[in-house]
């Protein structure tokens, strides 16, 4: 913006009229322009001076330009100008800086200045032109304020911040998306997102939506899973905005993704928690009349027993009815105990004898001698203060699921140490077979109500062991073996138990019951 002047007429010559064209020119001028001698005397300045530091045209001229800079520069002013007229040594002609200009109230001003010498006859004159940096520094400080911002918000943000390349290249992801995916951003950058990072089974439909975006298409956010370093699955939740560059062409992607991974477990328990009441009422209504005719169909069966002769072949039939009828209790009272609420019976327990006595048990039971328990026990395993029954039981459940995968011949191995959970000394049981494995995602849902690997059964005996281990204190887990056995990598149970009976237990009830409609 610059203010118009217009050129009176003068008759005395041409003289007259090239100053005051060349005064209008000066004055039309942004920026402030000052001419001074050898001496630092100002000998003209145009309107944008007088804007720019208060003082008007007639106060500046004849006077020395210090005083339109701030101490210290105007003590040293005429020193400089002093020295560079002796040596010829420029520190700020014909080089543009950056200072500080002092307004008529006092007030400094950033001024960026470019100085340039002219030589008039004998004479030496010196040209600045000033520019006022106020607005653009106020721009930067804003600007930079911003950036502060966005990387603070970029570094400490609980979500994926990631910005890919047309092509789907990554850029850059903060540090929470270094924590999600374990890798650094520097082993990564350049690479293709889609390649590294996405479940094979899904980069088509994700690379449509990606292109979708990259081209200004809106897209709405979804979930996907997200594979990290140790193949790990994570389930995010994105969202996605076209990068435009200062012509106004998309310049890439950025993606906000957040790890829902949790969030849909929950969904999942409640879903699961859902079904527990479900069955739990139905459970609850039928409780009485399902024992009353389970025990009327064994009354039948027996006196059936007593009138059906051996040689006719019809006593094999009453016998396999039987043993459905039994299979049928079992799984009955599988399903009443986990509703039930449980109680601990505490006394002091050896535990080394109680694996070797479930063991015995077990193989009698299943009549499948070829398959061994491999021990490798501390010496002096100390006492541990549990609830042997439910204990003992858990560790039934678990060596007949290790049977049942086992092959012939197999090993089960089982080992113990001491360890510390939660400050409390523990003891580690360790139990693992050689069968076919499971997956990570198996490992984790094993635990569930109703949930298992076999053809038979009902999902229940892990998730009652669960619930007796926790109800201790302590926690069971599984995980995929770290050893191949004859048919597989196997699966790895531990258990951690408190060697005391924990300081909490009040009364012995197990946590994390199950929906209270599963209660007969």
């Amino acid at each position: 913006m610059s203010d118009r002047t217009d050129v009176p007429v003068n008759q005395q010559g041409s003289d007259a009229e090239n100053a005051a064209v060349l005064r209008s020119i000066l004055d039309a001028a942004i920026d402030a322009i000052i001419t001074i001698d050898e001496m630092g005397t100002i000998l003209d300045a145009n309107r944008a001076t007088e804007r720019m530091f208060g003082f008007s045209r007639q106060e500046l001229v004849g006077g020395n330009v210090s005083r339109l800079m701030p101490s210290p520069y105007r003590e040293e002013h005429d020193g400089y100008l002093k020295a560079y007229l002796q040596t010829g040594s420029a520190k700020i002609i014909g080089v543009g800086r950056e200072i500080a200009g002092r307004h008529k109230d006092g007030s400094l001003i950033p001024i960026d200045l470019a100085v340039s010498e002219t030589r008039v006859g004998q004479r030496r004159l010196f040209t600045g032109i000033l520019r006022d940096m106020s607005e653009r520094n106020r721009v930067e400080t804003a600007l930079r304020r911003e950036r502060h911002f966005a990387k603070d918000l970029e570094s400490t943000a609980n979500a994926i911040v990631l910005i890919l390349d047309p092509l789907g290249r990554i850029i850059r992801f903060n540090p929470f998306a270094e924590q999600i995916t374990q890798y650094r951003l520097v082993e990564v950058q350049g690479h293709d997102w889609f390649d590294r990072f996405m479940a094979v089974e899904e980069q088509g439909e994700l690379r449509e939506v990606f292109q979708s975006v990259a081209t200004g298409r809106q897209v709405s956010s979804h979930v996907s899973s997200l594979v990290t370093r140790d193949g790990r699955k994570k389930l995010v939740a994105w969202s996605y905005r076209q990068l435009i560059d200062s012509d106004g062409v998309g310049d890439g992607v950025l993606m906000i993704g957040t790890d829902v991974t949790d969030l849909k477990d929950a969904e999942r328990k409640l879903i699961q928690s859902e079904r527990l009441a479900a069955i739990g009422q139905m459970v609850t209504g039928l409780a009485h009349e399902s024992r009353n005719a389970l025990q009327r169909a064994r009354g039948c069966l027996d006196l059936l027993e007593l009138d059906v002769e051996a040689e006719s072949g019809q006593l094999e039939l009453v016998h396999r009815t039987q043993s459905a009828l039994d299979e049928l209790q079992r799984l009955y009272d599988e399903v009443r105990n986990y509703a039930a609420p449980l109680k601990l019976d505490y006394c002091p327990c050896d535990l080394e004898q109680l694996c070797r006595e479930t063991w015995h048990q077990v193989q009698e039971a299943h009549h499948h001698p070829q398959v061994e328990l491999k021990l490798n026990l501390p010496n002096g395993w100390p006492p541990c203060e549990c609830d042997h029954a439910r204990i003992q039981q858990v560790l039934r459940n678990i060596f007949e699921n290790a049977m049942h995968v086992s092959p012939d011949h197999g090993r089960i191995a089982l080992s113990a140490r001491e360890v510390w959970l939660d400050g409390e000394p523990c003891l580690e049981i360790r139990i693992r077979d050689e069968g076919p494995g499971l997956s990570e995602d198996d490992c984790v849902r094993i635990f569930e109500p109703f949930y298992t690997t076999k053809t038979k059964g009902t999902g229940l005996g892990l998730a009652i062991s669960r619930r007796i281990v926790e109800a201790h204190g302590g926690t069971l887990v599984a995980s995929a073996g770290s050893k191949n056995g004859p048919s597989g990598p196997g699966v790895e149970i531990v258990i951690r138990l408190p060697q005391r009976r924990p300081r909490s237990d009040v009364g012995g009830r197990l946590p994390g019951r199950p929906p209270s409609a599963l209660q007969p």
